[in-house]
This record gives structure tokens, C-alpha cells and sequence, in this order.
């Protein structure tokens, strides 16, 4: 399961849809609409499998496989840069 790290702060911008995180360590990432709904639905206790879903209800029209290998490459730079705990 992941989940986002302890500190880690999510705002989001209702009328773009854009976001931006926030970590402890004063790191600022800049989210695309897709990245907040994928972040967004983890914060929640989400299942990296529902956010596939999500995604994939919001964005019909794009190919799973795209969806999920973007959530891939977003999750494991998250990962990487201690922003996502896998616990």
C-alpha cells in the first residue's frame, strides 16, 4: 500500500485542477490535473489500483496501459524523493 509521507500537504486549485504538493523538507512539486486526482484518491486510503480506476473514469479516452504506466513514473519519482511511503 502507499500512502503519502507524515507532512506531506496537497492544495489544489478547483477552477485549473492543477495542484501542487508540499513536503516537510520545503520541496514543492506541481501536479497536472491527472497527478492530483492519482495523489488526491492515496491521501484518501486509496489503493493504487482504485486510483488506476479513477483515472480511467475521469480520462475514457486515454489508454489504460498510458494511465497506468504515467501513475507508475509519478508514484516512483514520489517514492524516490520520500514524498510516498509504500507501507
Amino acid at each position: 500500500m502507499l500512502t503519502l509521507a507524515t507532512g506531506v500537504q496537497i492544495l489544489t486549485d478547483p477552477a485549473t485542477g492543477r495542484g501542487t504538493l508540499i513536503t516537510p523538507d520545503t520541496g514543492v512539486w506541481t501536479l497536472n490535473p491527472t497527478a492530483v486526482v492519482a495523489l488526491t484518491e492515496l491521501a484518501g486510503g486509496g489503493t493504487v489500483a482504485r486510483t488506476e480506476e479513477e483515472l480511467a473514469r475521469r480520462w475514457p479516452t486515454i489508454p489504460i496501459a498510458s494511465l497506468r504506466a504515467d501513475l507508475d513514473a509519478l508514484l516512483g519519482e514520489l517514492q524516490e524523493a520520500g514524498a510516498v511511503i509504500r507501507q
